[in-house]
């Protein structure tokens, strides 16, 4: 029960997040941006959309109680904190990356209950 209440609280933290990503980039396509440019220039916005789909696609496996669930998750939490290592080491303002961080180590956390419990 604990596995999953994990795996679905992944699950609504990557829908979040994924959400959050979708939006940015479909504001900078909206102002006549090229997609190329938006997921590319710099690459975070498809950093950020990958590690967030991870995490929901490890959460939704989870829940579906399927191998490699919480390893996806884990996957995809990983990535996203990463980026906001990778934004801190590029010299980013830390109100830029600290929420990457603070989500990613959440998320983490979330994984990590999912890979400590056996699947019921």
């Amino acid at each position: 029960m604990i596995r999953r209440l994990a795996g679905l609280g992944l699950l609504v933290l990557g829908l979040w997040l994924f959400w959050g990503a979708v939006q940015a980039v479909l504001a900078f396509t909206s102002r006549g941006g090229p997609l190329m440019s938006a997921l590319m220039e710099p690459p975070t916005s498809l950093i950020r959309l990958i590690g967030t789909g991870l995490m929901l696609i490890g959460g939704f496996m989870t829940l579906l109680k399927l191998r490699l669930g919480g390893s996806t998750g884990l996957l995809g939490a990983l990535v996203f904190a990463a980026l906001g290592g990778l934004m801190a080491a590029m010299g980013t303002d830390s109100a830029l990356w600290l929420d990457e961080v603070v989500y990613g180590g959440v998320a983490i956390a979330l994984a990590a209950v999912v890979l400590a419990l056996k699947r019921a």
